[in-house]
């Protein structure tokens, strides 16, 4: 029953209205120093996104005393869909109320790769006047990180037999390969439903895109991925294009 009910969510979205009558405002928040998502995510917008949303981007320094400040924050107020791509920073008390009210309304949120340890500092005092989000992974993101197996080894990326949710797989040609180190989310929440697995050899398969609904409500896309050689990768950029569209209009 309980997978019955989740595929007729992806068979009947809800048609969703936005009050000002615009394209819907997808924020970017920004801030990592490993992937350069800073590079990718904007090229990625550019060339996918462009047309049918209207996109912000909030972003901090990778090294030194600005890497705890979102600059452009106010864009979080009045986004659609958050897309997080953030590793190991505490923002400002403000800055954090708004991405907790974002989700206390039912609005989405979409996280890639460091995204699953976005507000959890580690070896590093907490600056006065900011704040951690320590289950934000298990809260929000429907993970369970425990670190990642070694650089250099091939991950191949695979459908799982659970659920073929046909909205964020469409034109998803797989298997593929991806040159991301493999994340360790085994075993993930409940509610949380696996979409691709990646394997390595000699290793125990992982999740690395899943979905869920937060108890407010919010559609939560998550994947492991987001390497810079990922973004070459046209399944996975139709993987990010659906898991957009999905959040969206799935009620």
């Amino acid at each position: 029953m309980k997978c019955f009910c989740i595929s007729l969510l992806f068979l009947f979205p809800t048609l969703v209205v936005y009050s000002n009558g615009l394209k819907p405002k997808i924020t970017f928040l920004i801030a990592e120093r490993e992937y350069r998502t800073e590079e990718t995510l904007p090229r990625f917008a550019k060339s996918h996104l462009d047309q049918d949303y209207h996109i912000q981007y909030c972003q901090s320094d990778k090294e030194g005393n600005g890497r705890h400040i979102l600059r452009n924050a106010q864009e979080i107020k009045g986004a659609d869909l958050l897309f997080i791509s953030v590793r190991r920073r505490a923002f400002d008390k403000n800055v954090m109320n708004m991405v907790r009210q974002h989700i206390k309304k039912g609005k989405p949120v979409i996280g890639i790769r460091t995204a699953s340890h976005a507000f959890q500092l580690r070896k590093e005092n907490l600056p006065v006047g900011h704040e951690e989000w320590t289950n934000w992974d298990h809260e929000i993101i429907g993970g369970n990180y425990q670190g990642h197996l070694g650089k250099g080894l091939l991950c191949k990326i695979e459908e799982t037999s659970i659920l073929r949710n046909q909205g964020i797989l469409n034109q998803v040609r797989l298997p593929f390969t991806s040159t991301a180190s493999l994340y360790r989310n085994s075993p993930l929440p409940a509610g949380s439903i696996p979409l691709l697995v990646g394997s390595v050899d000699g290793y125990p398969r992982e999740p690395v895109a899943w979905f869920r609904q937060t108890a407010s409500k919010s559609n939560v896309f998550y994947t492991s991925l987001g390497h810079v050689d990922d973004f070459k990768i046209p399944a996975f950029n139709h993987l990010l294009i659906n898991a957009i569209k999905w959040c969206l209009e799935s009620g």
